[in-house]
């Protein structure tokens, strides 16, 4: 973390900006706006309760205006820690996600070295898919990201089954996620120790919330209901390319 010529911070006293890439509002309900929201608020709150101070802000957001890209860019600036979270679209980032990275990308390369403060990156990737796996290339990605601008790499957690969590806080999930809590709580504690997020939790969280064919079985019935509320469920095997 950060220090300044008067005081030395301890390692659970600094800046956490956690970055919200998925494309959804917030419901006004429960105040998050999906998986990728719950995911990334159940670590800050994890990270407050050690001691650091935590902000959110919602990528989309900020990325629409200038004004609100100045924000993105000293929110930053200012942050000791920046944890990315979205929901993984064909293998890889969301347009908007690529381009608020590009954005930083471009700030950063503007500053002279004195200036770059040394800022910790975490990111956190959930999936549609039951195998958490399909996470790695937008893990590549976004590892490399972080080595161009001169983040430091802290680690990255990948789940599946995104679908089971959408925008339900995990606290209230409860056993259904017990893998994703606890691993989230170990990442979290090593962060604040100063320590790498430990690759051994990979697995951890990436075990299935419950049985595969009872999770596509489930995905298959949501998307015949939501073709039908849109009046395409007579089209849902068309193969308008053949």
């Amino acid at each position: 973390m950060k220090k300044d010529e008067n005081t030395e911070k301890t390692e659970n006293d600094g800046k956490v900006l956690l970055l919200v890439g998925s494309p959804k509002a917030p419901s006004s309900k429960l105040g998050l706006s999906g998986a990728s929201d719950s995911l990334g608020s159940f670590m800050t709150s994890r990270l407050e309760e050690i001691g650091f101070s935590t902000e959110k802000e919602y990528i989309y957001k900020l990325i629409r205006k200038e004004e609100g890209q100045k924000k993105l860019l000293s929110k930053i600036d200012n942050a000791d820690l920046i944890i990315l979270t979205f929901p993984l679209y064909v293998d890889c980032l969301l347009a908007g996600v690529i381009n608020a990275l590009e954005l930083i990308a471009n700030h950063r390369k503007s500053l002279n070295q004195s200036d770059k403060n040394k800022i910790g990156f975490v990111v956190l990737i959930n999936c549609g898919f039951p195998e958490a796996v399909q996470n790695d290339t937008a893990i590549a990605i976004c590892k490399i990201f972080a080595r161009e601008v001169g983040f430091e790499w802290k680690g990255a957690l990948p789940f599946g089954m995104g679908g089971v969590m959408g925008a339900k806080s995990l606290k209230k999930l409860r056993g259904m996620v017990r893998n994703i809590t606890g691993g989230v709580n170990i990442a979290s504690q090593a962060l604040a120790e100063g320590k790498n997020i430990p690759e051994e939790l990979f697995e951890l969280v990436a075990k299935p919330m419950m049985p595969i064919a009872l999770y596509t079985k489930m995905g298959n019935f949501g998307w015949k209901r939501r073709a039908k509320k849109f009046g395409a469920h007579k089209k849902i095997k068309a193969k308008p390319y053949l």
